[in-house]
């Protein structure tokens, strides 16, 4: 049976993260994507190695296949929301996140080391 169990989190992607603990602990990242539930991608942390066989496929409407490169594929696995925290931008230092309620019923994410406004960085795909 499925459960219903979702994260809520304040990390989002494009935030810079600090990873906390691990094979990886100190090294810094952009979060690429997040995955339910509770886990983040990181880019260039957490890199493990997949083996990959070359294969033939048919492309619609083509009369030769084309070839996908086989060889040692190195790809960036999920971390857990627990092991990553939100990198400050003017405290330059991994921190906790509090969030602010305004007067007009809009939230935002502040430091709880500075109290300054983390801005959210519009990503383009």
């Amino acid at each position: 049976m499925r459960s219903d169990y979702r994260t809520t989190t304040s990390i989002r992607v494009g935030d810079t993260v600090a990873i906390l603990s691990g094979k990886d602990a100190g090294k810094r990242g952009t979060v690429e994507r997040l995955v339910n539930p509770g886990r983040v991608v990181v880019t260039g942390v957490n890199i493990s190695k997949k083996h990959q066989k070359p294969r033939q496929k048919m492309n619609a409407g083509s009369q030769t296949p084309t070839v996908d490169k086989g060889g040692i594929l190195e790809i960036a696995s999920p971390l857990d929301l627990a092991k990553v925290a939100l990198v400050c931008a003017k405290c330059d230092r991994p921190v906790r996140i509090k969030t602010k309620v305004a007067a007009d019923g809009t939230k935002s994410r502040q430091c709880s080391r500075c109290a300054t406004s983390i801005a959210h960085k519009e990503v383009t795909k």
